[in-house]
C-alpha cells in the first residue's frame, strides 16, 4: 500500500477538482450555446430582414434555402449560411402580418412533424398579403405506395433503379418496402403527405385557388423553375416523387 504525502494529496485534490470543474463548466457552456444560438442568430438576422423589407417592394420568402439562394428573395434557413436569415419553420416567423407576396419551400415540409408542418403553412398564410401565393414542393407519399403494385410501368421501374443507384442502396428482395422505409426515415424526414391531405390542409387554413403542378411548372412567372432539384442528378427521381402545390391567400 502506497501512502501519499500531504503535498501529493493536495496535488491530487486540486487535479480532481479541476477535472470536475472542467466537466461541469463544459456542460454549462454547451447548454448556454444550445440555448442562445437561435437567439443570437435571430438577433443577427433581424437586421437582414429589416433591410430586405425596406428595399424590396415585392417581397418573396424562401423557407429552408440551404445553398439554393434565389436572387431577390429573403432566403432563410434554420442553419443559415452567409446572406441567409435565421428562420425556424416550426415556430412563429419573425415577420409582420401580410408583409410578403410569395412564400416558397422545396423539400422542407417533410422534415417537420405534422403539427410543426401545420405551423409552417399557417404562418405562411399569416405573413402573406391578400392575393399572395404559397408554393410547396414535397415528396408525394402516393408515388411510393404505387410502387407496391405488381405491374409497374417503365417510369416506376426507372425511378426505383435510379433511387437505389443514387444512394447506393442494396438490392433487397422487396425493394419497394426498402425504398419507402428509407424515404420515410432518412434525411430527417418526419411526415410524408398525399396530395389530398396537403390540399385539404391548405384549404382549411384559408387558402384558395389551390393547384397542383409538375416540378418547375407554374402559372406564375415568379415561381416557375424555382426548384433546385429540377437540375442535376436528382432531376429524374425528383420529377417522379415530388408534388408541387400552389395556393392563394384571399
Amino acid at each position: 500500500m502506497v501512502t501519499l504525502r500531504p503535498s501529493k494529496w493536495k496535488r491530487c485534490l486540486i487535479i480532481g477538482c479541476t477535472i470536475l470543474a472542467g466537466l461541469f463548466l463544459g456542460q454549462v457552456v454547451a447548454a448556454a450555446v444550445g440555448y442562445y444560438r437561435p437567439t443570437t442568430m435571430s438577433w443577427f438576422s433581424s437586421r437582414l430582414i429589416a433591410e430586405y423589407l425596406q428595399s424590396h417592394p415585392l417581397r418573396k420568402l424562401q423557407i429552408g434555402a440551404g445553398h439554393n439562394d434565389i436572387p431577390g428573395w429573403l432566403n432563410t434557413d434554420i442553419e443559415p449560411g452567409e446572406g441567409e436569415a435565421y428562420l425556424d419553420a416550426s415556430r412563429r416567423f419573425p415577420l409582420p402580418d401580410r408583409s410578403f407576396h410569395y412564400v416558397y419551400s422545396e423539400h422542407v415540409l417533410e422534415h417537420l412533424e405534422y403539427e410543426q408542418g401545420m405551423n409552417m403553412l399557417r404562418e405562411s398564410y399569416r405573413i402573406l398579403a391578400p392575393g399572395g401565393a404559397v408554393r410547396v414542393a414535397t415528396p408525394n407519399l402516393l408515388k411510393f405506395i404505387e410502387l407496391f403494385q405488381t405491374s409497374k410501368n417503365k417510369q416506376m421501374q426507372a425511378f426505383m433503379n435510379l433511387k437505389m443507384d443514387l444512394f447506393e442502396w442494396p438490392r433487397t428482395p422487396d425493394p419497394e418496402c426498402y425504398i419507402l422505409n428509407r424515404e420515410s426515415h432518412d434525411w430527417g424526414h418526419q411526415f410524408l403527405y398525399t396530395p389530398l391531405m396537403l390540399r385539404v390542409i391548405l384549404q382549411s387554413l384559408g387558402f384558395r385557388n389551390i393547384k397542383e403542378f409538375q416540378t418547375g411548372e407554374s402559372d406564375d412567372a415568379a415561381l416557375r423553375n424555382s426548384e433546385e432539384r429540377i437540375h442535376g442528378v436528382m432531376k429524374e427521381a425528383n420529377a417522379y416523387e415530388t408534388m408541387v402545390f400552389q395556393a392563394i391567400r384571399e
